[in-house]
């Protein structure tokens, strides 16, 4: 068995701490590791340069605040400042008058003592139309495979959404293309990206919701579409871009080179990963935010902002880009947190979350604004 992360609930008080929390055991010891004395988390122990989370998940505390970057044509990302992380309380919320507001004046939903999107008017259902991008060394996705799943269901069985790629050159830098008919907006859902020739490995998407104030009527069709390149963002208020609702492929060869990059030649079997994306209120990528899962990875990382993104070792938290992982994970549950502190100095939680991790494969996990449902 894996030991797991030993960090401390420290130099902030569990009172303050609010979602994010602890449960105060002092007096503990974490095993003699660094010579701090412990706080318990759950079923595990925090170092003292570190936070628990929800009792469940010691984090590395952020030491900078958070700044929001965004990318150019150029695959250039530019820095504007500190982040907006107004849409996340810092203490934790008991009902919805505890929540902030989003641009609309839509109160924010207080769920386990962290404020969320509620569930929007609009379409029950929509075609849900995307592009399958590739991460790292620039591959093509039309001819690979995507299903669909809501969360509740197996993402490893028969899903009735599961098609293809078709090839789309002018709506898609990689040219892999899906649409799936009657999918539910406003509910969890998992995006699996495969491809049984095995030139990719498995993804699945986490946390992919279709809030149904973002689906285009089509002549009577409501459509959520991840190509447009213009959205009004009733939250934010905000022009932006269905993006992040997009598939996510990762070549084999990608994945070969990130494994060698932290320093494991080939995947031990039984094991996989997390990934994913970290973003503010204004969907701007997160620098110096951290992360932290419950069962310790056999490597969690951060990475350089090359164009060609690749693990940096010595990075102890987001860059530009706001992407971390974790590698080496066993198969099964894990619980992944990310902190961010913000220009007041406090440590906010950027999203928690709950998920399974698959043998070979990597499950997605962007955060940015929390879900309220």
């Amino acid at each position: 068995m894996n030991r797991r992360w030993l960090q401390l609930c420290a130099f902030l008080s569990c009172a303050a701490l609010g979602p994010i929390g602890c449960d105060g055991g002092g007096g503990h010891t974490d095993g003699g590791t660094d010579g701090n004395s412990g706080g318990e988390c759950g079923q595990a122990y925090c170092a003292a340069s570190q936070t628990c989370v929800q009792d469940a998940v010691c984090v590395s505390t952020p030491t900078s605040a958070a700044q929001a970057c965004v990318e150019d044509e150029h695959n250039v990302f530019t820095c504007q400042g500190a982040a907006d992380l107004s849409c996340h309380n810092a203490t934790a919320c008991a009902a919805d008058a505890d929540c902030p507001s989003d641009h609309a004046g839509v109160r924010l939903a207080c769920r386990q003592g962290v404020c969320g999107i509620p569930a929007p008017a609009g379409p029950a259902t929509v075609t849900y139309r995307g592009c399958v991008d590739a991460f790292g060394i620039g591959d093509v996705t039309d001819g690979m495979r995507v299903a669909l799943y809501r969360a509740d269901q197996d993402p490893t069985g028969s899903s009735s959404w599961d098609m293809l790629t078709t090839r789309d050159e002018a709506g898609c830098e990689y040219w892999g293309a899906f649409e799936f008919t009657g999918v539910p907006t406003n509910t969890p859902l998992i995006l699996k990206t495969y491809d049984p020739q095995g030139g990719f490995i498995t993804t699945y998407k986490y946390n992919l919701i279709l809030w149904a104030d973002l689906a285009a009527d089509e002549g009577g069709t409501a459509v959520f579409d991840t190509r447009a390149s213009a959205v009004s963002d009733p939250r934010t208020g905000l022009i932006t871009t269905l993006h992040p609702w997009r598939g996510y492929a990762i070549s084999q060869p990608t994945f070969n080179v990130i494994l060698l990059a932290v320093g494991i030649s080939s995947l031990p079997a039984g094991q996989g990963g997390i990934a994913g994306t970290l973003r503010d209120c204004q969907y701007r990528e997160l620098q110096h935010a951290r992360c932290g899962v419950w069962q310790e990875p056999g490597v969690l990382t951060y990475f350089t902002n090359a164009e060609n993104p690749r693990p940096e070792r010595g990075r102890a938290a987001t860059n530009v880009n706001g992407i971390y992982a974790a590698i080496g994970l066993p198969v099964g549950q894990h619980t992944v947190a990310c902190l961010g502190q913000n220009a007041a100095g406090e440590q906010v939680l950027i999203g928690t979350q709950r998920l399974e991790v698959f043998a070979g494969a990597v499950s997605i996990l962007n955060l940015d604004w929390a879900p309220g449902l």
